[in-house]
């Protein structure tokens, strides 16, 4: 932005500098930016108002359009001058996600997994023309964007996280590192891009998002947060849902056709029998606690009461008993088995919610295993051998849900998660790659007459899964 000239009368002009992750502003000549602007605190020690350094948008912006004037010595990033290199001609939903973008150059687009989110960010990036920090919140994800954004882009890219602490004008980072060096990088970056950013309302990673100036700001999802506390701090972040295109919308044009099976299966006797037991257990105790549930963070409520007591921590025990039980059950395996046999020739990712069940399926089946455990060159080797075909049945306990680019994958086999649908909706996506022929195919596979039908029924409250009900 151009500053307004000063007059030879003028009072003395706003100053604002950035000092570790914050803006010091100075504001004598014009002493109503203070009650403008709460967020805008005195700082008895260094005898400056101070904000968070994500305010400078907001603040430059009235004192531009104020045509106040003022002195600025926050910004550290460079103007760049970058062309794609890719041939490939977007789709019209990213071309149309970009237009709803650039005006406010502020905003969330929210797009299923594999439908070209990171060439969109390239798009972005190119409109933008200044320096850039994608952050992504794991190694396998920042890796993937630094080989992307090499492939499209004639220019060095730097990686932050992983041990390392490469910085260039287009720079990948973890959440994670780039909340620890926040106070140093905060002013060098004019555009955030935020993989994932259904991550971001957790206390450390908004702190981190809060500490960067940077004016421009985009959050890509598939799985946008539900909750109005988490949506108005996303919006405060990065913006308002700017574009969204659900999984249905994109089946078939942009995304593999799909279909979606829910098998039942019943527990054997002896594990009925057990699951009833540490079931009556449970409900006993949970009984006689006062209402917490039904209010935020009951469950959380719940265990502390229970572990106040023998019998609340013999109830919670019990509650882990019978879940273990419906999550592993013996028809779960025989099921699991008819459809490796079946799909023989495809690529099947196995999700479960804990490393135990993976650990068992790992071993029954002899399968090869990737938990949060499986150390990088290790996971590195599996995913290629999974990709090239040498291994086409791939274990994991959760780790797969999000962040892994494995379009080869057509089949999907639920044995546990939890009752969240941003969870499912995340396993459905590692599958809709589309490839010439492709058809995906997500079985879930629960214990009847258990909690898993419950968890079942909340997870598939998606429009994904409306016409497999």
């Amino acid at each position: 932005m151009t500053q307004p000239k000063p007059g030879l009368n003028n009072p003395p002009p706003v100053e604002i500098r950035f000092e570790r992750g914050t803006l010091l502003v100075a504001c004598e000549g014009y002493p109503k930016l203070s009650q403008i602007f709460s967020w805008l605190r005195w700082d008895s020690r260094s005898g400056y108002y101070r904000c968070h350094a994500f305010r400078y948008y907001e603040l430059i912006r009235h004192l531009y359009l104020g045509r106040i004037e003022y002195s600025d010595s926050t910004p550290n990033y460079n103007r760049l001058a970058l062309s794609l290199k890719s041939y490939f001609t977007p789709f019209d939903f990213q071309a149309e996600a970009l237009n709803a973008w650039k005006s406010p150059k502020r905003g969330i687009a929210v797009l299923p997994t594999g439908t070209g989110k990171s060439y969109l960010s390239a798009m972005i990036i190119e409109k933008i023309q200044r320096s850039t920090l994608v952050l992504a919140p794991t190694i396998d994800l920042i890796l993937q964007w630094q080989k992307n954004l090499a492939d499209w882009f004639d220019c060095p890219i730097g990686l932050l996280g992983g041990g390392s602490s490469e910085i260039e004008d287009i720079t990948v980072s973890t959440y994670d590192s780039a909340r620890i060096y926040a106070e140093n990088l905060g002013n060098r970056f004019c555009l955030l891009i935020f993989d994932e950013c259904h991550h971001l309302p957790a206390p450390a990673y908004a702190l981190m998002a809060q500490s960067y100036i940077a004016p421009y700001r985009l959050g890509l999802t598939a799985t946008p947060s539900i909750e109005p506390d988490r949506q108005a701090l996303l919006q405060e972040l990065i913006g308002p849902v700017v574009f969204s295109r659900q999984i249905q919308q994109l089946s078939g044009d942009f995304l593999a056709p799909y279909r979606v099976q829910t098998i039942e299966v019943e527990l054997t006797e002896d594990e009925r029998s057990r699951y009833d037991y540490h079931r009556g257990i449970y409900q006993a105790f949970r009984s006689k606690v006062p209402n917490l549930f039904g209010r935020k963070n009951s469950w959380e409520k719940f265990v502390m009461y229970s572990f106040r007591s023998a019998e609340g921590r013999a109830a919670l025990q019990s509650f882990a008993m019978q879940k273990q039980i419906s999550l592993s059950a013996e028809n779960k395996m025989a099921e699991l088995s008819r459809i490796l046999i079946r799909h023989n020739d495809a690529r099947i990712l196995i999700f479960t919610n804990d490393n135990k069940t993976a650990y068992f399926i790992s071993a029954l089946f002899l399968l090869p295993l990737i938990t949060h455990e499986t150390k990088a060159k290790e996971r590195k080797s599996v995913l290629e051998k999974f990709r090239s075909g040498e291994w086409p049945f791939l274990v994991n306990s959760r780790v797969l849900n999000e962040g892994v680019d494995v379009p080869e994958a057509n089949v999907a086999v639920i044995i546990s998660g939890t009752s969240t649908v941003r969870e499912h909706v995340q396993r459905l996506g590692r599958i809709l790659r589309k490839q010439q022929g492709k058809t995906a195919i997500l079985y879930e596979i629960i214990t009847a007459d258990t909690g898993e039908v419950y968890a079942s029924r909340r997870r598939r409250d998606h429009s994904a899964y409306d016409d497999f009900s």
